[in-house]
């Protein structure tokens, strides 16, 4: 009977580790089939506005419903090759097909706070290198036909999981990006802020600017709220980060919390 059930145990424990060890090519399988539909599904930026008078229109992003293709989102931090189709929505069905846009925020281009989240590992691990991004560079998200290009103005920084302040509107054209921390783990969040720089609209095979901003990129060109005790400041290097993530939690809205990028 001892025997048996030793067998039984071995079994079980070898089910449990080969399932622990798959999971991860499983989802990635999935995330990978996703973004390949939905690829395709990518609308076609909004129709040129007609003429105006006064400064130029800035072209906002066509919205789609929950779970469609929103745009592609391009990191050159992270390589030339690295794109995703961002979802709308943030809910873990969404965020298992990619990057996701908070519903609550604006779309690209729309005055306020713009803001997406995706995984940091698991799911094709699109955010992975996110502790790698600095000040100055480039997020582009693209609709058909219509691309805009914002730049970091802050580095990665560290915050509580109900550090949902990070969403709050602004009167400027900005992105606000939000991963998990540590990099294999969810216990905070991270996140960065972008401005909004340009805006090409495509005629043919080029691509042409129909609005642009000509701004300072430095950690101090943007009026970023105080940060609250327990948000860390730039993260440089995952050791550091874990010292300032340490110290105590930033004012939150209770009971809300940041989508985590594990399941």
């Amino acid at each position: 009977m001892r025997r048996w059930l030793a067998v039984a145990l071995i079994g079980v424990g070898c089910g449990v580790l080969a399932f622990v060890l798959l999971q991860p090519a499983v989802s990635s399988r999935h995330t990978a089939r996703a973004q390949q539909r939905l690829a395709a599904e990518v609308p076609v930026g909004p129709a040129r506005a007609g003429p105006v008078r006064g400064p130029a229109r800035v072209p906002v992003a066509r919205a789609v419903g929950t779970g469609a293709a929103l745009a592609v989102l391009r990191v050159p931090r992270f390589g030339d090759d690295w794109s995703w189709v961002a979802v709308e929505g943030t809910a873990l069905d969404q965020l298992a097909d990619g990057p996701g846009h908070y519903r609550t925020t604006p779309l690209p281009g729309a005055r306020g706070n713009a803001a997406f989240a995706a995984h940091r590992a698991g799911h094709g691990d699109p955010f992975l290198d996110f502790d790698t991004l600095r000040t100055g560079d480039t997020v582009v998200l693209e609709q058909r036909k219509v691309r805009w290009t914002y730049r970091l103005v802050t580095s990665p920084r560290i915050v509580p999981v109900d550090a949902t302040w990070v969403l709050r509107p602004s009167r400027n054209r900005e992105l606000t990006l939000t991963t998990c921390w540590p990099r294999y783990g969810s216990s905070k969040r991270m996140y960065v802020r972008a401005r909004l720089t340009q805006v090409d609209r495509q005629h043919a095979q080029d691509w042409q600017p129909v609005w642009s901003a000509v701004s300072r990129v430095t950690d101090r060109s943007v009026r970023l709220r105080p940060r609250p005790a327990g948000a860390a400041g730039p993260a440089r290097g995952e050791a550091a980060a874990a010292r300032s993530a340490s110290r105590a939690r930033g004012r939150s809205r209770p009971g809300s919390t940041l989508p985590s990028a594990r399941r």
